[in-house]
């Protein structure tokens, strides 16, 4: 089985969210007791093809590493991305990307859980010979996220706006593995979404997506933050 790296997108401004965990970071939000990002961390320890994991950090970044530097409980090193002005999305990866060294990198949204495989992901990724898979998942009611299309291989077609009218369908769960090269034409330091601006281009390469049956949840606004702990509690 090859090792990765990953990427934990840990550096947003959680503004959704500070009613509710004031003088936190979203990252850092307790679930059953502890941080949410505990919780993606030894999610990720479970696998042995992870070897390092870079957390890409920028508001509150103080509180996260002073939590993490000098942990010992995972079986990864981990390491920091800081970002001195927030980047986006695609340029904190960007900017992460300079402390990976394998061909193919894990990013994870910070603020998400996704259960996933790792070993099945990274098997059809090299099957497809992907540029970039991505972890699906279907949902009733894609209105806040958007839906994402494929065709009969799993090739993803596009990328669908989240309007009020979007009912039930797939939508990225925030998970991706890809190909680091894809990256290569993104400017340094440049403040880009992953999202918005790289994907729709990214998709003109081959990008697949791989679909999770497991628990999913996005702790990103109140509403789903306070159902988190008994959706999580096997998992904590």
């Amino acid at each position: 089985m090859k090792t990765f790296d990953s990427i934990i997108l840990a550096g947003g401004l959680g503004t959704r969210l500070r009613g509710v965990v004031p003088g936190l970071p979203k990252v850092l939000a307790p679930v059953n007791n502890k941080p949410f990002l505990d919780i993606i961390l030894s999610s990720l320890s479970k696998w042995e093809c992870i070897e390092k994991v870079v957390i890409a950090v920028g508001y509150m970044a103080d509180k996260i590493i002073e939590r993490y530097k000098d942990t010992s409980k995972y079986n990864f090193k981990i390491l920091f991305s800081v970002e001195e002005e927030l980047l986006g999305t695609g340029g904190a990866i960007k900017k992460a990307l300079a402390q990976t060294e394998t061909d193919n990198v894990l990013v994870l949204n910070g603020d998400s859980y996704v259960e996933t495989d790792l070993h099945v992901l990274a098997r059809k990724h090299m099957e497809a010979s992907a540029s970039m898979t991505i972890v699906l998942r279907v949902v009733e009611n894609a209105s806040r996220y958007g839906r994402v299309k494929i065709n009969s291989d799993k090739r993803i077609v596009c990328f669908e706006e989240k309007t009020p009218e979007c009912s039930k369908g797939y939508i990225n769960a925030g998970m991706y593995l890809f190909k680091r090269k894809l990256f290569d034409d993104v400017k340094d330091n440049s403040v880009i979404s992953l999202e918005k601006e790289l994907l729709p281009v990214f998709i003109k390469e081959e990008v697949f997506g791989y679909i999770s049956s497991g628990k999913f949840i996005d702790i990103g606004i109140p509403e789903t933050y306070k159902i988190a702990d008994k959706y999580l509690k096997e998992v904590c």
